[in-house]
């Protein structure tokens, strides 16, 4: 009672605080020290909101998914283009936008979790979301799946505002869910199709009027214009592409069979458990004991009401809806598809752990997991800081790029040169970019892209094939007396040749 009495108020502010402090501490690693992954896919992702910021050409179209066979939403490039603006380009921006992300996504857990539940559930919701050491990596990156979290939380809010009837809420979950399109297809339309299997729920309920299943259907297509806009430009390329996707797999997927599919989709659904909690992979066991024992006490309790536990079902069973949903895809599954989940554990195990509290036999269960996450979750923070923080980061990081672009103009000592450049993925989006936002600001020239006169060769080493830069020197470079080649403490190896 003491502590139900301290919570309250403005001293509730103060535990939410105390709990974005803590959250952002691990979070804020590359924002503080300024170096960061930067690879093909935000160089990809940064070249696409160029075109919108800077050259003005609007798009209807996101990133091309399915082995080419049809996009996502545009979305992640609009939401990046905001801190593109705002830092001039700089992808330090899109750092920061991830930050704010995952700080949101606590913070709305909290909040969300309060109108739902209580004020204690809602910290601990708060809590679990804070040291989740997947949904931490997710602040240090900067990929558009990594804003599910966020829209999860939402999800979450606006289905129980359903459940308790107020069915005026849909057609929000709807545009939610919509959204998710736009950052992660597979997310979005695993979900849709989830949330489609319970809707007979909400009719026999009568949770949600005709009015409002109407308006959720319009509001879902509107988040869907772009691509419908597209689509009816260009023959209707992505729903072509859905379509072969399910009904021409590939001669690689078509050599696994229904069992391999199925140990690859349990594979992933224990890996993203696993990573949803500090110490999970020794844990688990546990972790499931206290999840069935707290669930069976309470479903049984009374006191509870409806909507809470149609809640609480929900996310109990999501896994399972889930996987059922994915059987019917043909081929492997990846981690990132299902990144809603983490959200979810974190609001089941917040129920149920806050829960088991009042239970004096299951009290010291709840107590001793809250204590090990969060040791466990100090002591990984401690090792980040030492280890990811001082790490410069070869070849991957943006600090490691900016290095060897700063050697090469300034090797040229403002001559004109040509660059061009060996990246393992094969495409040089984060080099083209680099060059154009950095090269371009710091020195007023871009280089050419050709064999002519001076011209440097930037090579990026494959980790898993070292030599293979070399069959790109003699494939295709071939041409060209070498000068100098030069390997940096990064591992990037520079080559200037002459072109006569």
């Amino acid at each position: 009672k003491i502590f139900n009495k301290f919570i309250k108020g403005k001293n509730f502010a103060f535990f939410l605080l105390a709990i974005l402090i803590l959250g952002s501490i691990p979070r804020s690693i590359e924002v503080i020290s300024g170096n960061f992954l930067f690879g093909f896919d935000q160089g990809r992702d940064y070249l696409a909101v160029k075109s919108i910021v800077v050259d003005h050409k609007l798009t209807l179209i996101g990133t091309e998914v399915g082995g080419g066979g049809f996009f996502q939403g545009p979305g992640w490039y609009y939401l990046l283009s905001i801190p593109f603006y705002l830092w001039r380009g700089n992808p330090y921006g899109g750092m920061m936008l991830m930050l704010i992300a995952g700080v949101l996504t606590i913070a709305l857990s909290v909040v969300f979790g309060r109108k739902i539940f209580d004020v204690k559930t809602a910290l601990a919701i708060g809590f679990l979301a804070a040291v989740s050491p997947a949904i931490i990596a997710q602040s240090r990156f900067i990929w558009p799946p990594f804003i599910i979290s966020l829209l999860a939380v939402f999800v979450i809010f606006f289905l129980y505002k359903v459940l308790q009837g107020s069915g005026k809420f849909f057609p929000f979950l709807a545009f939610i869910v919509g959204l998710m399109f736009h950052f992660e297809i597979a997310t979005g339309a695993t979900l849709l199709f989830q949330l489609l299997i319970i809707s007979p729920l909400f009719f026999i309920k009568k949770m949600v009027s005709l009015r409002f299943y109407v308006l959720g259907l319009l509001s879902f297509l509107f988040t869907q214009i772009s691509l419908f806009v597209f689509d009816i430009r260009h023959d209707f390329f992505n729903i072509k592409g859905i379509i072969k996707m399910f009904t021409n797999s590939n001669k690689e997927d078509s050599l696994i069979n229904r069992a391999d599919l199925i140990i690859n989709h349990i594979s992933v659904f224990k890996q993203n458990f696993l990573s949803s909690f500090q110490m999970a992979d020794l844990l688990w066991p546990l972790l499931l004991i206290v999840l069935v024992i707290g669930l069976a006490f309470y479903f049984r309790d009374k006191k509870n009401k409806k909507a809470q536990k149609w809640l609480v079902l929900y996310l109990a069973t999501s896994p399972l809806t889930l996987f059922i949903v994915f059987i019917f895809y043909p081929s492997t599954m990846w981690e990132w598809w299902i990144l809603e989940l983490m959200i979810f554990y974190c609001f089941l195990f917040g129920v149920i752990l806050t829960y088991l509290l009042k239970n004096k036999l299951m009290r010291f269960l709840a107590v001793a997991v809250y204590i090990i996450f969060f040791l466990s979750f100090v002591n990984k923070t401690i090792f980040f800081y030492k280890n990811d923080f001082n790490d410069f980061g070869g070849t991957q990081k943006i600090k490691g790029k900016i290095e060897v672009i700063d050697y090469i103009y300034k090797d040229a000592k403002g001559k004109k040169f040509g660059l061009l450049a060996f990246t393992p993925p094969v495409y040089t989006y984060a080099y083209d970019y680099l060059i154009w936002w950095y090269g371009n600001r710091n020195y007023n020239y871009i280089p050419y892209k050709e064999k002519k006169g001076i011209f440097y060769l930037l090579m990026e080493p494959d980790s898993s094939k070292p030599w293979s830069y070399k069959g790109w020197l003699e494939t295709v470079i071939k041409t060209g007396k070498i000068i100098e080649t030069k390997k940096l403490p990064s591992e990037f190896i520079i080559q200037k040749r002459l072109e006569e």
